[in-house]
């Protein structure tokens, strides 16, 4: 029987993958906001990307710091959620359906 490399299964009974949508996303992050300040750190960031399950959580942090981060004070602040969302978006992590 041949392996079934698909990540996507079929309607077999079996669960599919869809993207996260923006909505869904933002509730993640603002719950990895873990010290209650309305603000992401690159720390709070890896764990997230790491929670989403990235094969590098680091870079994934630095690169949406450099996306979103525009004032430059290394933290994402809700004014600044909305690059960071297209970011993760663009991305197109799998939520489990």
């Amino acid at each position: 029987m041949p392996l079934n490399l698909n990540p996507f299964p079929t309607r077999e009974g079996k669960s599919t993958s869809v993207p996260y949508t923006k909505q869904q996303l933002q509730e993640f992050f603002k719950q990895h906001d873990k010290d209650g300040d309305k603000l992401l750190s690159k720390v709070e960031l890896k764990k997230a990307f790491d929670d989403l399950q990235s094969r590098n959580p680091g870079f994934r942090a630095w690169r949406a710091m450099g996306k979103a981060d525009a004032d430059g004070d290394q933290h994402i602040s809700q004014q600044e959620m909305e690059a960071l969302l297209d970011y993760a978006v663009g991305i197109k992590y799998p939520f489990k359906a």
